[in-house]
């Protein structure tokens, strides 16, 4: 009897936790959260950062109410540099576009030394140039747009540099956690707490840190849909 009793058990606790598992496809406007093969690739803004969606995929566990993606090396899209002969001997030009090649005005652009100190600063205009003066200890170029894969680039006083920048901030290497909640089948309520999540000695006692602090904030959790894919349509009778 004890053996039936506990043979039942673990059928109805692997039925719970099969029950417990995500699948498919989940959006709300630009949130999104795709489960597929014990793996999520996310596409959303954390708490704190409205307007910086971050990307980022891995496998993940749940922990109570909280998902902890272990993200992957990002193997998507991401922001890069082409490197043009200069055109002045006195100053270098930096462009910067989107990844679909129009101009972006208002990107700030710094020129820093191997220690990171800013020597010089500019904002891109309407034609997404900025030029800076060839200074002897400058050793990087690096740029920052809210919403944008940001970069920095070893600088060649001899070039002239175009810029393209990706939309989203790319998440890799590092436990990001999700506090999620299953409302019905079709819906998610889901807050994204942290991109870079340090579990310390005490894992648990670390959840609940970031979601008192996300509580104390009143962040409101997202509610994402289930997307279906559409049927395809029979072929027409003749």
């Amino acid at each position: 009897m004890n053996k039936i009793y506990a043979l039942l058990l673990a059928f109805i606790v692997s039925a719970s936790l099969s029950a417990q598992e995500f699948e498919g496809t989940f959006k709300d406007g630009n949130d999104e959260l795709k489960f597929e093969n014990n793996k999520l690739y996310f596409s959303m803004d954390e708490i704190g950062s409205p307007m910086t969606n971050k990307t980022g995929s891995g496998t993940y566990e749940r922990v109570d109410d909280y998902l902890i993606v272990n993200t992957d090396a990002y193997s998507g899209e991401r922001s890069s540099v082409t490197k043009i002969n200069g055109t002045k001997k006195d100053t270098i030009t930096v462009k910067v576009v989107d990844n679909q090649g129009f101009v972006l005005p208002g990107v700030l652009v710094e020129s820093v030394t191997s220690s990171n100190k800013t020597l010089q600063g500019g904002v891109t205009n309407n034609e997404g140039k900025v030029l800076f003066i060839h200074h002897p200890k400058t050793a990087k170029i690096r740029l920052y747009s809210m919403g944008y894969d940001n970069i920095s680039f070893d600088y060649d006083p001899k070039k002239d540099y175009e810029v393209r920048l990706i939309k989203n901030v790319i998440v890799e290497n590092a436990p990001a956690v999700f506090k999620i909640k299953k409302l019905d089948e079709e819906t998610l309520s889901v807050l994204f707490l942290s991109s870079d999540f340090d579990a310390g000695k005490d894992q648990q006692k670390a959840l609940e840190k970031i979601n008192k602090k996300a509580e104390k904030q009143n962040y409101i959790p997202k509610r994402l849909k289930k997307e279906y894919k559409p049927y395809p349509l029979p072929n027409n009778p003749r």
